[in-house]
């Protein structure tokens, strides 16, 4: 069994960006894995996909710069992809730029479009779930997700962050506790709490654990690329975090 990751050569684009957000984490991350992986090609999201979460202020300000708009675009619509998938068995997206950061009309922290948050807005938009759960194990608090779904019902938004390890697996074993209740678990994967990282907090025998947790709350679940920025051993850490939802899935 392969599992389906949503990927494209558009996001090794080296756009205009802080440094650390470079092409080389996709690349870190394709070569680890591409023997496990079912590789599906990312496509372009719409403007009114975008809409579904952005104001027209913030759309036209990314699309002053061409290149940023196009991978942005298809980072968004590789999420909307996964998020598709995920209906009837777990996936990964694989894409750059990362979009927890950006909200309703705001962006930053390397982010331009919430990549989570349109995807599920797009199912919900397409009538194929009525309810979803968004889960954030990045580092940093995802302040764009929770701006832009916080004011709808069919949303739950639980952004994992305690301190120290034992916390912080505790803090998402309680979120996942009633995942099995919504129609979709989506997971902004951040891999920048890796021990060698800037987080400096969990190992790479957990993101197996977390992977499996995942998967094992239920089995609509999709997973996107947020941050990570350890390069040697991000790949690594992404191929355990897979592992362990495919062991969920066995």
């Amino acid at each position: 069994m392969k599992i389906p990751v949503v990927y494209s050569e558009d996001f090794y684009t080296d756009y205009d960006t802080v440094d650390c957000e470079n092409p080389d984490r996709i690349s870190s991350i394709y070569f680890k894995i591409v023997d496990m992986a079912e590789i599906i090609e990312a496509r372009e999201c719409t403007i009114d996909d975008l809409k579904l979460c952005h104001s027209n202020d913030l759309i036209e300000s990314v699309a002053r710069k061409k290149e940023t708009f196009y991978v942005a675009k298809k980072s968004a619509g590789g999420a909307i992809i996964a998020s598709e998938i995920a209906l009837e068995r777990p996936s990964f997206a694989l894409i750059r730029p990362p979009g927890h950061h950006a909200g309703y009309n705001f962006n930053g922290g390397f982010c331009f479009f919430n990549n989570m948050a349109i995807a599920i807005k797009r199912l919900l938009g397409d009538g194929k779930i009525n309810t979803a759960l968004i889960v954030d194990i990045d580092l940093h608090y995802g302040n764009g997700t929770y701006d832009i779904v916080k004011g709808d019902e069919r949303i739950r938004f639980r952004n994992i962050d305690a301190y120290p390890r034992g916390n912080f697996m505790k803090d998402l074993e309680d979120a996942l506790r009633d995942a099995d209740q919504f129609d979709i678990v989506g997971c902004s994967a951040g891999f920048d709490t890796y021990i060698k990282d800037w987080g400096a907090l969990l190992t790479t025998e957990d993101f197996r654990t977390i992977g499996n947790m995942l998967a094992s709350s239920n089995p609509n679940v999709f997973s996107i690329l947020e941050g990570g920025y350890y390069i040697p051993d991000l790949g690594m850490n992404v191929r355990s975090f897979l592992e362990g939802i495919m062991a969920a899935c066995s």
